[in-house]
């Protein structure tokens, strides 16, 4: 982004963020600048993303969207019994031979003993 700069002689350039605070030396006149952290609050850049956020959230606001396509809408239709994980619920147990329930990181079963096949 940058941080704009004016000389006391009065060059301006912009140098990077990274220089915020420090002092330094003009590249145009040789006079010694320096380099101010620049208010968030009154920077053009953040004044202009600001208006351009009221300006999308009225018009989202006044647009006839679909209300299920709502990136905001976290509750289900009523009615619907899934959940919101369902499709992506990983089986942490498998079955042995002898059929116990075995969590998936074991390798032998604690019931029988028998190893589990590689799956």
């Amino acid at each position: 982004m940058g941080i704009e700069v004016k000389c006391p002689k009065g060059c301006t350039f912009k140098v990077k963020d990274k220089y915020a605070g420090k002092k330094g030396i003009c590249p145009h006149c040789e006079g010694q600048v320096v380099i101010r952290v620049p208010d968030v609050l009154t920077s053009k850049e953040t004044n202009q993303a600001y208006r351009q956020a009221i300006v999308e959230e009225v018009r989202s606001q006044h647009s006839p969207a679909d209300s299920a396509a709502s990136v905001l809408d976290d509750t289900l239709n009523e009615g619907s019994s899934a959940s919101l994980l369902s499709s992506s619920v990983i089986r942490h147990n498998i079955k042995c031979k002898c059929g116990q329930s075995v969590p998936m990181w074991f390798a032998r079963c604690p019931g029988c003993g028998e190893y589990l096949d590689k799956r």
